[in-house]
């Protein structure tokens, strides 16, 4: 049995039973589009991995393992649809077949960075993620601002970014800005706009457009740490 086809089942049985009541294994083949006996076979391997609770005549179920598996590939792929649409400007349906390909093998890891580039936007199976949305540090909790906010000398690390326009996150990325890249703001001219910033060894010009689009945790002028 592969991850991705436990991970379809587990995904299916979170729908069928969202509202907390068991699905029937007849209703679970109908809804996957295979024999009720293919179904009966998997959710006793489901079963024994402790994934499902299943009782002839009474349906299927999530245990608490099984649920927050589920959520965590719902996760998934909630995160690399919108990172495919918001970052890579494909339309909704194209986003959403290459992320149903994708979410069983992009790792958790991955898939938190992606969520962090996009500005850790709200979801329902948040709960489930592995993560923190912020980064703290070892000597006390950091304070994320506006790159743009910063003032020569100060340095931190990119939490996440976050515009309604795809193609500044695009220019971010072009330049290396990603969450997790340590920042130092070298000058910053008030008269145009543009801040010199250095990223880990690598050195930019950064303009307002831009640099309002950048969110960095720092703590005065310390470095932070990336948990």
């Amino acid at each position: 049995m592969t991850t991705g086809n436990r991970e379809d089942y587990l995904l299916a049985i979170l729908r069928l039973t969202d509202g907390g009541t068991a699905a029937k294994t007849t209703e679970l083949a109908s809804f996957m589009g295979v024999s009720p006996a293919s179904v009966s076979e998997m959710l006793k391997i489901l079963s024994k991995d402790g994934l499902v609770e299943h009782a002839k005549y009474r349906g299927v179920k999530l245990t608490e393992k099984g649920l927050t598996e589920a959520r965590l590939t719902r996760k998934r792929h909630h995160v690399v649809e919108r990172f495919f649409i918001e970052v890579l400007g494909l339309d909704h349906q194209a986003a959403h077949e290459e992320a149903h390909r994708i979410e069983h093998s992009i790792s958790d890891e991955a898939s938190v960075k992606m969520c962090n580039m996009l500005g850790n936007p709200p979801d329902c199976d948040c709960q489930c993620c592995i993560t923190p949305c912020r980064s703290v540090a070892s000597n006390g909790i950091s304070i994320t601002m506006m790159l743009s906010d910063m003032t020569e000398g100060q340095k931190g690390v990119i939490s996440y970014m976050k515009s309604e326009d795809s193609n500044i996150l695009r220019n971010l990325v072009s330049v290396g800005l990603v969450p997790g890249k340590v920042v130092t703001v070298e000058s910053v001219n008030k008269d145009n706009g543009v801040m010199i910033i250095n990223a880990e060894g690598t050195a930019a010009a950064i303009e307002d457009s831009l640099s309002t689009a950048v969110y960095v945790d720092t703590l005065g002028t310390e470095l932070i740490t990336p948990q």
